[in-house]
């Protein structure tokens, strides 16, 4: 038997997890800077943009094995699109580096992930 308020308590976790792993990401003073570079070079670059897309579609798929387990283990529902769920929780965190120029942080990254959780529980992804 779970604890009271362990059911989906885990899908959140891990959303947030996968929300924060991009956030900081581009918050290193290493690995950040490329990173940025690697999508402004994707802008100018067929070439680039085919390889950022192959990059994010691999992330993507293995990002996606959060939500799928989240529906084995109840919290989703299984008409939900996992793909769709990452997609949600990392979109908001692109929009605020590359469209408004603004910081992400570690609570946006969250924010993000919980609107993603809630969308899919609504049955919207």
């Amino acid at each position: 038997m779970r604890p009271a308020g362990a059911v989906g308590q885990r899908v959140l976790s891990d959303l947030r997890g996968v929300a924060r792993l991009v956030q900081s990401g581009f918050a290193d003073p290493e690995l950040g800077p490329v990173s940025s570079a690697f999508v402004a070079a994707a802008m100018q670059s067929p070439e680039a943009a085919l390889a950022l897309h192959d990059f994010f579609q691999a992330r993507h798929e293995q990002s996606a094995q959060v939500v799928r387990r989240a529906v084995d283990r109840g919290e989703l529902p299984a008409a939900v699109d996992a793909h769709e769920v990452i997609r949600a929780a990392v979109t908001p965190i692109y929009y605020r580096l590359f469209v408004t120029h603004e910081p992400a942080t570690a609570a946006d990254a969250d924010r993000a992930a919980d609107a993603a959780l809630a969308a899919a529980r609504a049955g919207i992804l």
